[in-house]
């Protein structure tokens, strides 16, 4: 008898062997003619694989594998194409993602007469007194790089209440209206790690940065669960048709778990999803025992969000050296990190309750500061396996990438922020300091792991972008084919590597996810084309021939043929 787990049939063969025993249960799926990437050192290539109660049961060649196959097992002929484990984005807003699937998409405004046409449009087909949310926009990129004030989109928007988000998420512009029901007027005070710009009479012209954004935010009306329920289901449906079979969800509400919850209850969840609460919430998992990789394979708890600033876009990026372009100023430090004695404490007691620290940093002064507070968590709390995490960790001090290693700090990097970034980075920061600014390559030549994002909706949550982003560093402008800061290129194995076992050793996975190897959850991804034997400029454009998760088929490509 072949031994049997709680979490699926395991072959006794050795890895790499198909099952030739004559009492073998026959497989629900096999892959048959793939050209397979594992991810596995000890078996790196493969071309079959046998899937049976939702994990991978056989993983070698057609020989191998196809005994596995029985009257009512599923073949998939891949006929030569890549298979690759599932993708799994280290970092999105997996709610907000599917609400902008159908809110103004600004992304690719190139001007403020575009940012206004787009608002105008939405305004037309919004219902009367509904918000206008969403956003994405760049003033960086537009032909005058100026932010944008209340005044181009009041004309336009004067029954509707509107908050449009920064690309980076850490400004936002609010029409009058909105700033009207939020109370928020001339003699309103910034609030702490936040700031109301103003105009040379006083008055707030609409941007709000950091937790500034947190006053209009706070009057939007909550979801209903049934607009909830669609922006879920869009969300899964658009991370299905891109090979994305597992995220971690940065900040989700009480409300966004429940319904995750619900769905997995259901068998409705096609990805797989870690939530990751704020730090603040703390103490209502720590007093019922999650603790880090806690849940289900489909959903899973026990990892803290938190943040040290703000981001470059927005100046509020924490930095030792002033901006260049703005000398006045070198960043904020958040609300939640005054007084740090107080946020040490919150973490100090979240990582003694086997919690999972990921803290947002962004600036070279905060990434050093997130690195002081993890050594003193460390020290303080004794030896264990902790994971902590930088999320974005897209600036950095040469002095800091050593102490990456020791502390087992996770770089959670988003590529995409590079290529998009790097239209402008140089004014805001100088040519210096670039050279250690998203530096994938340093972090791995440094002896620490990268777990691969988008932080979608941020950036496109497809990872072919992702993936061509990491591999080429070609700004979006055009004007850096050869790669803007190119040292800091990765290979396209390294970046996959990351965007597979890197984001499931980010959040305790690794055992379960990120290869193709015997035992493991069968979530793969079949792609139109090689993505390791073709130039990496051309990568962006190959497309997902289907999406296995758990072993079914959550997304066929129109196109493919059928199996």
């Amino acid at each position: 008898m072949h031994p049997m787990t709680e979490s699926g049939y395991v072959p006794s063969e050795k890895p790499g062997c198909g099952a030739s025993h004559p009492h073998s249960p026959a497989a629900d799926m096999i892959v048959t003619g793939a050209n397979v990437w594992t991810g596995n050192p000890s078996q790196p290539e493969a071309q079959a694989v046998a899937i049976l109660g939702g994990r991978i049961v056989a993983v070698g060649s057609d020989e191998a594998v196809l005994p596995w196959k029985g009257p009512r097992t599923r073949q998939i002929r891949a006929m030569g194409r890549l298979l690759l484990p599932g993708f799994n984005d280290a970092h999105v807003h997996f709610v907000d993602g599917g609400l902008h699937l159908d809110e103004v998409e600004l992304k690719d405004a190139d001007s403020a007469a575009q940012f206004e046409r787009r608002v105008r449009f939405q305004a037309e087909s919004t219902p009367h007194g509904e918000w206008i949310l969403g956003g994405g926009w760049d003033e960086l990129s537009w032909d005058r790089p100026v932010l944008p004030t209340r005044q181009i989109i009041d004309p336009l928007t004067q029954e509707f209440p509107v908050l449009l988000y920064r690309c980076d998420l850490h400004t936002a512009l609010a029409n009058s209206l909105a700033l009207q029901l939020a109370g928020v007027n001339a003699q309103t005070p910034d609030p702490p790690g936040g700031e109301i710009v103003r105009d040379n009479q006083g008055l707030p012209t609409g941007i709000l940065k950091d937790a500034a954004i947190n006053i209009v935010a706070a009057v939007i009306p909550p979801l209903t669960p049934a607009r909830r329920l669609r922006a879920v289901r869009r969300a899964l449906e658009h991370a299905a048709s891109l090979g994305v079979t597992s995220v971690q969800h940065m900040n989700p509400s009480e409300a966004d778990i429940s319904l995750y919850m619900e769905l997995a209850e259901r068998g409705e969840l096609t990805t797989r999803i870690s939530a990751v609460p704020l730090v603040t919430t703390w103490s209502e998992r720590g007093k019922v025992g999650i603790r880090h990789g806690f849940g289900s394979p489909l959903l899973r708890l026990g990892a803290l969000k938190g943040f040290t600033d703000g981001s470059l876009g927005s100046a509020t990026a924490f930095f030792f050296e002033p901006y260049k372009d703005l000398p006045e100023t070198c960043g904020l430090l958040t609300d939640e990190m005054q007084p740090r004695s107080a946020i040490l404490q919150r973490m100090l007691e979240a990582d003694r309750a086997g919690m999972q620290l990921c803290q947002h940093a962004i600036g070279d002064r905060a990434v050093a500061l997130t690195l002081d507070l993890f050594e003193e968590i460390a020290r303080a709390n004794g030896p264990g396996d902790r994971r902590f995490r930088i999320e974005h960790a897209q600036h950095v001090g040469a002095a800091d990438f050593p102490r990456f290693g020791p502390l087992d700090v996770i770089a959670s990097v988003q590529p995409y922020h590079a290529i998009d970034d790097g239209r402008w980075a140089e004014r805001r920061l100088g040519a210096e300091r670039l050279q250690t600014s998203y530096p994938y390559k340093s972090f791995l030549q440094h002896g620490a792991r990268l777990a691969l994002g988008t932080d979608w909706y941020v950036a496109p949550l497809n990872p072919m972008l992702t993936l061509h982003a990491a591999a080429t560093r070609a700004t979006l402008d055009g004007r850096h084919p050869d790669g803007w800061v190119p040292g800091q290129m990765l290979t396209m194995a390294e970046a996959v590597s990351a965007y597979t076992m890197g984001s499931a050793y980010a959040e305790f996975q690794d055992r379960e996810k990120g290869s193709i190897a015997l035992g493991k959850l069968a979530d793969m991804v079949l792609l139109n084309e090689d993505i390791f034997h073709m130039e990496p400029a051309r990568v962006r454009d190959v497309t997902v021939e289907a999406t296995i998760m758990g072993g079914r088929i959550v997304y066929q490509s129109p196109g493919a043929e059928p199996d």
